[in-house]
């Protein structure tokens, strides 16, 4: 479980990277990590949770060539993409 880091100010997305993959019960899980730029110029940064977009959000969406599915791996119980 990931810890939630609270942004409580508007803040501009540098980055956003993830994958969007099926988990076990057939629906579409997001994954994804975000740098986050504030007014003063810092960052905060980590798995994104939840968000809300004011005024607007640049997204590009990349399809993979393979299908891909989320599934736990029980040898490190985290979840692993497996294209099989």
């Amino acid at each position: 479980e990931y810890l939630p880091i609270l942004v409580e100010e508007q803040v501009e997305v540098i980055t956003l990277v993830g994958d969007i993959a099926e988990n076990n019960k057939h629906e579409a899980d997001l994954h994804a990590h975000t740098v986050l730029g504030r007014r003063d110029g810092s960052t905060k940064g980590g798995h994104l949770l939840e968000g809300v977009v004011r005024p607007t959000l640049e997204v590009t969406l990349t399809e993979t060539p393979a299908h891909l599915r989320r599934r736990m791996h029980p040898d490190i119980n985290a979840a692993w993409i497996d294209s099989s």
